[in-house]
């Protein structure tokens, strides 16, 4: 509710349309979605107080719970042969996406002395977003990287909601 209000704040704040600059428009578009001031504020609150957020009692099995209700809601739809069926050459592409994230991964732990269990976890996170790579860790019994995986996926999910705004905002200036 506050990020909805300050987004609308600095959306009615900042100017933004075909007369204005691609600067202005820039920020409009940035800080006046609702959901990146949402996604932003959280993480915000999350790194300032991190104590209040570690004393909450439960939070950890109902993190758990809550990843396995994510899963079961992807998963619902899913359907392996249809994908094959309609669009095999996704299937490829994503393949291919995994294989060369997970090379490049391997080969930058490795040059940078990281553990195994770290690089497999970022490169899960890179893939399939913090939720797999903490469902991955507990799996695993890697408690210690729990936190930090969910802390380092979302912060991805916040830059990537970043920039992917800011070339959208870019290309259809194009159009």
């Amino acid at each position: 509710m506050v990020s909805f209000r300050i987004a609308e704040f600095l959306d009615g704040v900042i100017p933004s349309g075909e007369e204005t600059s691609f600067f202005l428009n820039l920020l409009n578009g940035l800080f006046g979605d609702q959901y990146l001031m949402l996604t932003t504020l959280t993480f915000l609150a999350l790194a300032l107080f991190p104590k209040y957020f570690e004393s909450i009692n439960g939070s950890q099995e109902i993190g758990t719970f809550l990843i396995y209700l994510f899963f079961v809601v992807i998963g619902i739809p899913a359907s392996i042969p249809l994908i094959v069926q309609n669009a095999p050459l996704l299937l490829v592409f994503v393949f291919i996406i995994v294989v060369v994230n997970m090379a490049v991964s391997l080969t930058a732990g490795k040059l940078l002395k990281y553990d195994l269990e770290e690089i497999l976890l970022a490169s899960n996170a890179n893939v399939g977003g913090p939720t797999t790579a903490a469902a991955m860790a507990i799996a695993k019994g890697w408690k210690d990287l729990i936190g930090p995986i969910l802390v380092v996926g979302t912060l991805g999910y916040i830059i990537g909601n970043y920039i992917g705004t800011t070339l959208g905002l870019w290309f259809s200036g194009f159009m």
